[in-house]
């Protein structure tokens, strides 16, 4: 309602104008007539003398249009420019015109807001263009975001234009995330650009731990990995701090063979690469069973070895496990002691033996390097060629007792077969079988009295 009664004042004052403009025309016209006749009939004395009076209409017209002008002037400014507001601009060093600000109020846009951000951003030493600014309104820029962070991007230094500031909000960058990281890269000395961050923050990237982690990088010296490597390997689901601070400790280590994708894949894999570069860092010690292996003397030794094993980086994954080289170890433990000549040998230098298997490859195709291997244990076991001797001799008195038993067999038959024949009686067999009795008799007494003698002597 306020907006139309304002529409119709000012078409009324400029009706007025109009008017007084054509009715001055005319009244100066009918002057001009006038006079002329008069100067027809005065005489030539009178011609050098001009009147110049102004009607009475005129003089009521133009009291008219001062009394309905004047306010209307002043309710005018009143409505569309902010007096107050544009002489603080104005003290503060910014210009804007009253047409542009007439303007905006038709535009409905928030002269306060226009004014005062471009006077924070005078008095932060930033010159803006009002109707730069009023373009970015109207594009539904966040001006005072922006404005802001504008600021903040040139009180460090930072050389970054309203225009592309505008662009990346419009784009959806969040452009105080953006430039903060951008002021955090600036003070570590790393060549980035607000395109390459606004890029990152629009694939989803945590611009800020990437940027971080690249700094833990270049403050630890190792320049050669960049920001699109951390892009990669965030987007790829990995953790870019554990990783980059994992990748730092095992170049400090100075760990042979791997690369910054080495650690990273370590880190997709599922594998917890903090534990993982740990163990690669600080070998441990680990003991193998006891194995039991024969010289070529045939005496059975058993040993346990003692490992010093470091995880190597490259085969961590999909590198054969712990128990793939304890179990190689083991094998060449008993294949050299097999190639021992005696036991005495083992004895005299174990770690001679120890250092043989060392020099084998146990670790080719696993996921970890033999560093050393010592023997903790060692023990002697039994003499297998002579329980191979008495084993033979068992063999030979259990043969001799079947060959016995074979012959009483056939002395069994041929007894029968005299039997049967009529050879031998009843008596006769009788007194045989005494005489075996008294026979076996006397040797058990022979064997009584020699022991006897023998206890006695002794």
């Amino acid at each position: 309602m306020k907006s139309n009664l304002i529409k119709i004042l000012v078409f009324l004052l400029f009706s007025v104008f109009i008017y007084s403009c054509f009715n001055s025309d005319e009244t100066d016209k009918e002057k001009t007539d006038k006079t002329t006749k008069i100067e027809e009939v005065k005489t030539l004395e009178e011609t050098d003398k001009t009147k110049d009076d102004l009607s009475i209409s005129t003089i009521i017209l133009i009291i008219i249009v001062t009394l309905i002008l004047g306010p209307g002037t002043i309710l005018f400014f009143y409505t569309f420019v902010p007096l107050g507001l544009w002489y603080e601009a104005w003290l503060s060093g910014v210009k804007v015109s009253w047409l542009l600000l007439i303007k905006m109020r038709w535009q409905k846009i928030p002269q306060d807001l226009i004014l005062r951000t471009m006077i924070k951003a005078k008095n932060a030493g930033q010159e803006l263009n009002a109707r730069d600014l009023v373009g970015h309104y109207l594009a539904e820029v966040n001006i005072e975001t922006v404005v802001n962070t504008l600021i903040r991007a040139q009180n460090a230094s930072l050389d970054i234009p309203l225009n592309d500031l505008a662009a990346q909000f419009l784009a959806k960058v969040d452009v105080e995330k953006v430039i903060a990281t951008l002021i955090t890269a600036k003070n570590a000395d790393l060549d980035i650009t607000i395109t390459q961050l606004a890029s990152h923050y629009l694939a989803d990237v945590d611009i800020e731990k990437v940027v971080d982690s690249l700094i833990t990088s270049h403050n630890s010296g190792h320049d050669e990995m960049t920001l699109d490597d951390l892009k990669e390997h965030y987007l790829a689901g990995g953790d870019v701090i554990k990783t980059v601070a994992a990748y730092v400790a095992a170049k400090k280590a100075k760990l042979p063979d791997f690369e910054f994708d080495d650690i990273a894949s370590i880190d997709l894999s599922g594998i917890d690469v903090t534990k993982a570069i740990k163990s690669a860092i600080t070998p441990r010690v680990v003991e193998t069973d006891g194995v039991t292996g024969f010289a070529k003397d045939g005496i059975q030794l058993t040993m346990k070895l003692k490992l010093t094993l470091r995880a190597y980086i490259p085969n961590i994954i999909g590198g054969a496990k712990e128990e793939t080289v304890l179990a190689r170890v083991n094998e060449a433990l008993v294949t050299t002691i097999g190639q021992s000549d005696t036991h005495y040998d083992v004895l005299e230098n174990p770690y001679e033996l120890a250092d043989k298997v060392e020099k084998l490859n146990h670790s080719e195709g696993t996921a970890f390097e033999i560093l050393s291997v010592d023997v903790s244990d060692i023990s002697v076991g039994k003499d297998i060629h002579s329980e191979l001797k008495l084993e033979r001799a068992h063999a030979e008195a259990e043969m001799a007792k079947a060959d016995v038993i074979r012959a009483e067999e056939k002395v069994q038959k041929a007894m029968a077969a005299a039997f049967i024949d009529g050879n031998l009686s009843i008596q006769g067999y009788h007194k045989m079988m005494n005489t075996e009795a008294d026979t076996k008799m006397r040797e058990s007494l022979g064997k009584t009295v020699k022991k006897k003698d023998i206890d006695e002597h002794h």
